[in-house]
C-alpha cells in the first residue's frame, strides 16, 4: 500500500461485516445480497456483496497504486481479508483441514459399506432410520445383519458430532449427549482423524510411510474405553473449553481485518470507537474476551496493543494442532486435549497468566517474536511447536511417494479425476505449510503485513498465491473459478467442474445416510444458467455411476 485513505471512523457495517454459515444452514445465494462477506464451509465458497465487488474491481484495476483510495474501497478490501483468513483457516490450519475433509470422508469412509447396503437390502432413505426401524422391529438379533448399514451410519454421525463440539461445545453439548448413537469425544476425534489420515493416505501416501499409521491405533483406543479414562467411554463426562472453533476462527479473522483498517487508514482509532461502531461485540468478540479473562489481561485501549498480536499468535496456535496427522500421537490419554481447537486455546490463554511478560512481547510482530512466544508458550503448555508440524508436512516431500505428482497437478492445476477434491485440499494444504514454514509470521498477523506494518517484507506474492479457489461475483448469481497466471484457463475451469461434480455427489450421499425425506438436489447456487430438468437428470447419472441406483429407486422411510 503507498496510499493511506482519509478516515474510517465512517466505517460501514454493510462493507465489514461477515455473515458465516452456521453447522449446516447455508443461506441462499444470489451475489451474496444478504450478507456483506461470507466463506461457507460445505460449499467452499469465499462471497462478497455485490457492492464489494464493484470496490474490489476499483483495487484489482489498479486504485492502489493509483492512489485513488477511499475509505470505503479500504473497508471492502479488510472484509475480503477477512473472508481469505476463513479460506486460509480452512485449508492451511490442522483444524481447518480437518473441518472441510471430514465432510467428504462422510462418504469416503463407507462406500464399500455403502454398495453392500444396496446390494442386500436395495436403496432405502434415509438410512439411519431405516436401521433404526430395523432395530425397533427385531431387537439387538438384526445387528449382525445390519453391520455394513451401522458403520456408514455412525461414520457419518461421528463427523456430525466433531463438528458440533469442535465448532460450538457449549452449544451442542446437550444435544449431543441426548443421542444414543453419540460414544464420547474422543471416540468421534479418533475417528475423525483416522478417517483424516485414511484420505490423505490415499492420494500421497498409501503405505503410511510418512503419516500416522492409524492401524496401530485401535488397541490404545480400546484400551482407553476399557479403563473408562475420562473422555474416550460411553457417558463419559465431557468438559466444555471456554470457547469454540467458530468464536475462535471468527476472532482470528476480525482481528486480522482490525489490524488492517488501523495500518491502512493513517491513525489509529480506539477499541472503544469500534465496539460502540459494532464491530467489537459478538461472536467477533467471544474468543478475545475469553482470552483477556484467562490471561488476567485488560481490554486494550488501541488495536495495535501488542495483547491483539499476542492473542492472533495464540489463536494461530490454537488451530494448529499437530498430533495425529504431522507428528505421531505420543499420548493417548492426552489426544483430546493435543487436537481440540477450543481446549488448547483455553490452555494457552491461561498459560499467558502465568507468563506475564508475553502480553508485551509483540512488538515488532517478526519471524523472531513468532518463534520465541510460541517457545514459551509450549513449554508452558506441553504442546509442540508450530514450526514442527510445519517441518513435518515439508517433510513429506521426502519420505511421501505421492506427493511430488500431487504438487505438479497443483502447480498447474491439472488434478487427477481420482479423488480430485481430496487432491486439490490436500494440494493447497501442504502449500500453504511450506510458505508458513518460511514466514509464519506473515501468516500470523497478515492484517500488519497487508496494510505495510510488518518488517519491511514483500509478502504480496505469498499473499497472492493464496487467495481463495471459488467465489461468487458481483454481477451474476453461480460460483467461479478465480483465474490464476501461468495456469491455463481450461485446467482451472475443468478442475472447477469436477471439484462441485464431486461435491454434490458428496451431499447426495450424506443426504441418503442422515436426512429425512426425499433427496433435494437444488444446485442453483453453482450456476447462473441453471435448469432443474437438467440438474435432475445430471444428479441421477451422477449418483448411478457411483452407487449402481438412481435418486428415483429409493424408497423414503418414513
Amino acid at each position: 500500500m503507498t496510499e493511506k485513505p482519509k478516515e474510517t471512523s465512517d466505517a460501514r457495517h454493510d462493507l465489514l461485516d461477515s455473515i458465516n454459515d452456521q453447522h449446516e444452514t447455508i443461506p441462499t445465494f444470489e451475489a451474496c445480497l444478504n450478507a456483506h462477506g461470507m466463506y461457507e464451509t460445505m460449499r467452499f465458497v469465499l462471497r462478497l456483496s455485490p457492492r464489494n465487488h464493484e470496490l474490489m474491481e476499483t483495487i484489482e484495476a489498479g486504485g492502489f497504486e493509483s492512489g485513488a483510495i477511499s475509505s470505503e474501497t479500504i473497508q471492502a478490501y479488510s472484509t475480503y481479508i477477512h473472508e481469505t483468513i476463513h479460506w486460509w483457516q480452512h485449508v492451511g490450519s490442522t483444524s481447518g483441514l480437518l473441518f472441510s475433509l471430514s465432510y467428504l470422508a462422510q462418504s469416503h469412509s463407507s462406500m464399500e459399506q455403502l454398495r453392500e447396503v444396496l446390494t442386500t437390502f436395495g436403496p432405502k432413505k434415509p438410512l439411519k432410520g431405516w436401521t433404526d426401524n430395523v432395530l425397533l422391529k427385531e431387537g439387538v438379533s438384526a445387528q449382525a445383519k445390519l453391520a455394513s448399514a451401522n458403520i456408514a451410519v455412525n461414520n457419518a454421525l461421528d463427523v456430525d458430532y466433531y463438528k458440533s463440539y469442535a465448532y460450538d461445545p457449549r452449544a451442542s453439548i446437550k444435544w449431543m449427549i441426548d443421542q444414543n448413537h453419540f460414544e464420547s469425544v474422543g471416540h468421534t476425534y479418533f475417528i475423525v482423524y483416522g478417517q483424516l489420515v485414511g484420505l490423505i493416505g490415499d492420494v500421497i501416501d498409501p503405505e503410511l510411510s510418512a503419516l500416522p499409521k492409524i492401524t496401530d491405533w485401535d488397541a490404545e483406543i480400546q484400551r482407553l474405553n476399557s479403563e473408562q479414562v475420562e473422555g474416550y467411554y460411553w457417558r463419559s463426562p465431557v468438559r466444555l473449553p471456554a470457547v469454540g472453533m467458530r468464536a475462535i476462527y471468527e476472532g482470528q479473522a476480525r482481528f486480522v481485518q482490525l489490524q488492517f483498517l488501523d495500518g491502512a487508514q493513517g491513525h489509529s482509532l480506539p477499541c472503544t470507537e469500534w465496539r460502540h461502531m459494532g464491530y467489537l461485540s459478538g461472536i467477533y468478540v467471544e474468543a478475545f474476551d475469553a482470552f483477556l479473562k484467562l490471561s488476567g489481561s485488560e481490554w486494550p485501549e488501541q488495536i495495535s496493543d501488542p495483547i491483539v498480536g499476542l492473542f492472533l499468535l495464540v489463536c494461530d496456535l490454537a488451530i494448529n494442532p499437530t498430533r495425529g496427522l504431522q507428528l505421531d500421537i505420543d499420548s493417548f490419554e492426552d489426544f483430546i486435549l493435543d487436537v481440540d481447537v477450543g481446549i488448547r486455546f483455553t490452555r494457552l490463554s491461561m498459560a499467558v497468566k502465568e507468563l506475564s511478560h508475553l502480553k508485551a512481547a509483540v512488538k515488532d510482530f517478526s519471524r523472531e517474536e513468532y518463534i520465541a512466544i510460541s517457545n514459551d508458550l509450549i513449554r508452558e503448555t506441553g504442546y509442540d511447536h508450530p514450526l514442527s508440524g510445519l517441518q513435518a508436512v515439508v517433510q513429506w516431500g521426502g519420505t511421501a511417494p505421492g506427493l511430488a505428482k500431487l504438487m505438479e497437478e497443483h502447480r498447474t492445476f491439472e488434478f487427477d479425476r481420482t479423488n480430485l477434491p481430496i487432491r486439490v485440499f490436500v494440494s493447497h494444504f501442504v502449500a500453504f505449510c511450506i510458505d508458513k514454514f518460511e514466514t509464519p509470521e506473515f501468516f500470523c498477523w497478515p492484517g500488519k503485513y497487508m496494510s505495510g506494518g510488518g518488517d519491511e517484507k514483500d509478502v504480496r506474492e505469498v499473499w497472492l498465491r493464496h487467495l481463495s479457489l471459488f467465489s461468487d461475483r458481483g454481477d451474476k448469481n453461480g460460483v467461479y473459478p478465480r483465474k490464476w497466471p501461468n495456469r491455463s484457463e481450461a485446467a482451472v475451469m475443468q478442475t472447477f467442474n469436477r471439484f462441485y461434480g464431486t461435491i454434490t455427489l458428496y451431499d447426495l450421499t450424506r443426504q441418503w445416510i442422515l436426512k429425512d425425506g426425499p433427496f433435494v438436489y437444488d444446485y442453483r447456487w453453482i450456476s447462473e444458467n441453471y435448469s432443474q430438468e437438467h440438474a435432475d437428470a445430471w444428479a441421477n447419472d451422477t449418483f448411478k455411476q457411483t452407487y449402481g441406483v438412481t435418486l428415483d429407486e429409493f424408497e423414503i422411510v418414513q
